[in-house]
């Protein structure tokens, strides 16, 4: 059973059954339809638990009313709410000696060279350029640093991790006044020994010292052989797709066994170095009957949906055997998906 807010083609497929429950105001799950939808589809009394992805971040009190009778296969929302928190996570980095950008809860004097961020968004949507307009009480700044913007997804039980892979992100301004939307990922990075070796032990200490389990993300910049934590993703993250084939049930089913308080032996060994990309819809559109009907399309829109600039529109995929060429495929079949937009009026 599968509740989120698009619903895609591909989604409804493969699920038992499928509602979106999408606010009709923003793209953001709506609470009410949320709590509706679970209960006519999942009751507490027929539910084999819940797994959950992002959305939740900013919103722990919903997560806590949908897991309510329910069993949770994820991070509790206490932990979501912890490690989302500014004013905990990165005093918790300091202890465990993670460096980290210079964060103040307070608009810098002079806000050029830093970035406003809202603890509790997901996808880069809360990411901003500091400037001296209206923030929110919440909204907490960060010392802007150049370096690659790199992850690690890992599989958690609450003591120690085990990395399935580290990735390098890049953003997409898509979108007006969203300048840090994600746009994607490609897998298979290697970082320089020392710095991996430290990476990897202090990951384990930040496991121990929060109660992560199941999958979830760090991103990180790495300059030369510095690495620089930014914030957790305590849910599986969309950098799960350039790993999910190399396991035989696939991390969905890792994810289950992490909260049970069971890890790999050893991450499986890659068959392929993948990458895949968000595209979202440059100008007023609509899907059109030339839409690539592909395995490497996924998140399908409904055909004729109309499509706002910068709405997301589907992923696409690539595999090759380096990540070079897999982003050189990733950026022909992005074309084809955007070639396929056909325009539409207001």
């Amino acid at each position: 059973m599968v509740l989120d807010c698009f619903a895609d083609r591909d989604t409804r497929a493969l699920a038992q059954d499928c509602r979106s429950a999408v606010s009709p105001r923003r793209v953001s799950l709506d609470p009410r339809l949320l709590l509706a939808h679970a209960a006519a589809l999942a009751p507490p009394s027929r539910s084999a638990g819940l797994v959950y992805g992002s959305g939740f971040e900013g919103r722990t009190g919903l997560l806590s009313r949908l897991a309510s009778g329910r069993r949770l296969f994820g991070n509790l929302p206490a932990v979501v709410a912890a490690v989302r928190n500014p004013a905990h996570i990165f005093p918790t980095f300091d202890r465990l000696a993670i460096h980290h950008p210079e964060i103040r809860s307070r608009r810098p004097r002079i806000p050029k060279g830093w970035l406003a961020k809202e603890p509790g968004s997901a996808g880069g949507s809360g990411v901003r350029i500091a400037s001296r307009g209206p923030v929110s009480r919440h909204t907490y700044f960060q010392r802007f640093e150049t370096g690659r913007r790199l992850s690690a997804l890992f599989l958690a039980d609450g003591r120690r991790a085990c990395v399935l892979g580290f990735n390098e992100q890049w953003t997409a301004s898509a979108r007006p006044g969203f300048p840090f939307l994600y746009g994607g990922a490609v897998g298979g990075v290697s970082l320089p020994p020392p710095v991996e070796a430290d990476l990897r032990a202090r990951l384990d200490a930040l496991v121990e010292s929060t109660g992560l389990v199941g999958l979830n993300g760090l991103d990180f910049l790495l300059r030369e052989n510095q690495w620089s934590a930014l914030e957790v993703n305590p849910r599986p993250t969309a950098t799960l797709d350039l790993y999910d084939s190399d396991y035989p049930e696939g991390l969905f089913d890792w994810h289950l066994r992490a909260c049970h308080g069971e890890l790999p032996l050893r991450p499986a060994r890659p068959r392929a170095v993948r990458a895949h990309a968000v595209i979202y819809a440059p100008t007023l559109g609509r899907v059109g009957d030339a839409f690539p009907d592909a395995e490497w399309c996924r998140d399908l829109p409904h055909p004729g949906a109309l499509l706002a600039p910068g709405d997301p529109v589907c992923t696409v995929h690539a595999a090759a055997a380096d990540g070079a060429r897999a982003l050189m495929l990733l950026r022909r079949r992005g074309d084809q998906v955007q070639r396929s937009i056909t325009q539409a009026t207001a």
